[in-house]
């Protein structure tokens, strides 16, 4: 049992399960968005903020 339960921990660190790209998306898509109606600079932020928590979540 031991053995399942370490190889099912392992497959899950190594393939990615997406929950660090949903945590992002918000961030990202507001930055497209606000990128059309203030400042790039503005925009980039707020999308670095997404790409920043992407990295941040190993899984």
């Amino acid at each position: 049992m031991k053995k399942l339960l370490v190889s099912l921990v392992i497959v899950l660190m190594f393939s990615g399960c997406g929950i660090g790209s949903i945590v992002a998306a918000p961030f990202k898509v507001t930055g497209a968005v606000v990128n059309i109606v203030a400042p790039q600079a503005v925009g980039n932020t707020i999308a670095g903020v997404g790409d920043v928590a992407e990295d941040a979540i190993p899984f």
